[in-house]
């Protein structure tokens, strides 16, 4: 944290505390009754456009147990209280496309529910990702309701690695073969044996050749796993290299549990195909990138698109270079195919419209980009990691990225949400420069790109719950209605007006708890008060 903050939360800190003293009191006030009573609010219900004036919600444990108006509703006695004063109640917010690996510290998804975020998806898990799962829904755990993938299944980003693995393959039969020679050495020494020595002598040459030999069959044959390399490297991916092992991954990640299947690029065609295939097959919901054409992903049963930009490689006019930039151009006329396509599939797309344009800002800022306030609550490692990766190997593209391929990826979202494409909000938290409170900025890039503010609130709330649906999880939330669970976030101000004022916000309940946003900000302070490694001047 800067000095600047630092100095404003001595100075702020005394209210937060007395605030908080209050939220305690709430917060054991609800355990004892576990009923919570919001009166005097406007309620936006998102199971239309409306606003319901003057209206009184109980919540009952996780679940909203009444909605009525405020005068014909009997609160519980002994019911905690939040006099909500005309403020407007709203479901809380899902960003559906996440990475959790952004921090090791579980308390890190507290920046979400900081934001009003009540519902993440995490797109790229680990076996920890289920254990943090769980803890949030036993109420051990402070934060959002997640759901979560295995590892993502891609192919080799970069031929080199592939390369390296098959000299590792080689090196590693010729130093077996090395040991095996040094024991035998070892042991004619050691009894006396020196009459072989010659006889060993001879046999290194056409040994090393017969192992190198053989290395090259196991390789051409695939079988040795190049996943046993490539976990170490990237540890949250898993990389087959026949179509079986692509398969066999999908049902082992069903078998661990995971809540669905995402699929990454880089896969040959039979194994990227396999993987979408053998999820329909064990009915997993399949969210992923788009490779090897649109139209066959969507058929062999792709559900849902990671980007709205994993519709840009069929548009483009050119090829990329993978080692000199140069601009190319998009072809529009092809946007009504593409969103056809998804129709007709019934293929619904996360926008992440705000992670394309962060990458553009940052690429124009430079390095000082990541000195915003709101890059203090990151880990300091991650802030270098994240200086050289995109920041340096994207330089260049800037202005293409936000002249050409920003206004596409708008064009292209407008038409999918005009066509009945279900649109879902995400911010891509964990790749470089994404965070949680930019799912505001999501929202607000929606309405810019012709969506109207409910429609907008829409895409983070209800497709989220049909999105969750789809993955076979019966679970109700992304409306203010009777039954549903009780996540909600309390804003000053009315969101259909201004998509903005998600940005501003009271307080946040996930399953039925309450959080006053003052007691949120000091469980973040928390959070970044435990970083340790210093930040560069």
């Amino acid at each position: 944290m800067n000095q600047t903050n630092r100095v404003m939360s001595w100075i702020f800190l005394p209210l937060l505390l007395l605030m908080n003293a209050d939220s305690i009191m709430a917060q054991e006030q609800t355990e004892r009754t576990n009923i919570t009573a919001l009166i005097n609010v406007n309620i936006i219900p998102m199971n239309s456009e409306t606003i319901l004036h003057k209206y009184t919600v109980v919540v009952a444990g996780e679940k909203i147990m009444t909605v009525g108006p405020s005068a014909d509703v009997r609160v519980p006695s002994g019911a905690f209280i939040i006099d909500a004063n005309g403020a407007y109640l709203m479901p809380g917010l899902a960003d559906m496309h996440t990475h959790l690996n952004i921090d090791p510290n579980p308390d890190f998804m507290r920046l979400f529910l900081a934001e009003g975020v009540t519902t993440i998806r995490n797109l790229n898990g680990l076996p920890v990702h289920l254990e943090w799962r769980e803890q949030v829904l036993r109420g051990d755990r402070i934060g959002p309701t997640i759901y979560t993938s295995g590892p993502v299944i891609a192919g080799p980003p970069d031929a080199a690695i592939v390369w390296v693995f098959r000299l590792l393959v080689i090196a590693g039969l010729l130093a077996l073969g090395a040991a095996i020679l040094v024991l035998f050495w070892l042991l004619q020494r050691l009894w006396g044996l020196n009459k072989h020595n010659r006889s060993l002598r001879g046999a290194i040459l056409p040994g090393a050749f017969v192992l190198v030999v053989l290395g090259v069959v196991l390789l051409s044959t695939n079988a040795i796993p190049i996943n046993i390399y490539t976990s170490f490297e990237y540890p949250i991916a898993y990389v087959p290299n026949t179509e079986a092992r692509a398969r066999a991954e999908v049902r082992r990640q069903v078998n661990a549990g995971y809540d669905l299947i995402k699929v990454y690029d880089y896969l040959p065609r039979d194994q990227y195909l396999g993987v979408i295939d053998e999820a329909r097959r064990q009915g997993m919901y399949i969210v992923g990138h788009i490779d090897h054409g649109i139209e066959a992903a969507f058929a062999t049963g792709l559900r849902e698109s990671a980007h709205v930009d994993e519709f840009l490689d069929e548009h483009l006019m050119g090829k990329m270079s993978p080692r000199a930039f140069q601009p190319i151009g998009v072809n529009l006329d092809l946007i009504p195919r593409s969103v056809a396509s998804a129709v007709d599939h019934d293929v619904m797309v996360v926008s992440n419209l705000v992670t394309d344009e962060v990458t553009y800002l940052y690429l124009e800022a430079g390095p000082g980009y990541f000195e915003r306030p709101e890059y203090q609550r990151i880990r300091p490692e991650k802030i270098q990691q994240w200086l050289s990766g995109r920041m340096v190997t994207w330089q260049g593209q800037q202005d293409w990225r936000r002249n050409t391929l920003q206004p596409f990826y708008a064009q292209m979202i407008r038409e999918q949400h005009a066509a009945g494409v279900s649109i879902l909000t995400g911010t891509d938290t964990g790749v470089q420069g994404a965070l949680p409170e930019h799912i505001h900025r999501d929202l607000e890039l929606l309405v810019d790109a012709g969506l109207s503010p409910y429609e907008a609130l829409n895409a983070a709330t209800r497709n989220a719950r049909l999105s969750v649906n789809r993955m076979g999880v019966d679970d109700a939330f992304g409306e203010v209605l009777v039954g549903q669970r009780a996540d909600l976030i309390l804003l000053e101000s009315n969101p259909l007006e201004d998509i903005s004022a998600t940005r501003h916000r009271l307080g946040v309940m996930t399953r039925g708890r309450w959080y006053p946003q003052a007691e949120l900000e000091i469980l973040v302070e928390e959070v970044v008060s435990s970083y340790t490694a210093p930040r560069s001047p």
